[in-house]
């Protein structure tokens, strides 16, 4: 059975990652999903380490470093959807500073590939910390 992808909008803050493990932490019943993150952060020594804790005390996440110029990370990460486990992407991409910028193409890419469960959430940032405005019903994706 294929995974679940939850894609989650619009990325404007640092803080997203952080906020959407913990509210995957506090509904419950959704560890070890594995997080797609800009490579600067996922190889960056101490990032890396921070990252890695705190996913690891919320719920046991991971992370791969997704570089939007590599296909690999994207092959890493429908490998774990095809294996049932869940993904959770930022389909924006980096570039934090503009947060109506459209999707790039591995996030359609991947949900026709897997055909997995899609989850979408939307964040709102109008305060200082990030909050989950809209956490949407499951769907399955179909192959077009």
């Amino acid at each position: 059975m294929p995974g679940h992808l939850i894609l989650v909008r619009p990325h404007a803050s640092l803080l997203d990652g952080p906020v959407v493990v913990h509210c995957l932490h506090q509904i419950g019943g959704h560890c070890g999903y594995l997080f797609a993150v800009d490579p600067d952060y996922a190889r960056q020594p101490f990032w890396r380490r921070a990252l890695s804790w705190y996913g690891r005390v919320n719920g046991h996440h991971r992370m791969v470093p997704l570089d939007q110029r590599s296909p690999m990370a994207l092959r890493v990460i429908l490998r774990t959807l095809e294996a049932g486990h869940g993904v959770v992407l930022f389909p924006q991409g980096t570039g934090i500073s503009n947060p109506v910028r459209p999707d790039l193409p591995g996030a359609s890419w991947l949900t026709r590939k897997s055909r997995c469960l899609v989850t979408e959430i939307r964040l709102d940032h109008s305060g200082w910390i990030p909050q989950v405005a809209y956490q949407g019903h499951e769907r399955r994706a179909t192959c077009h």
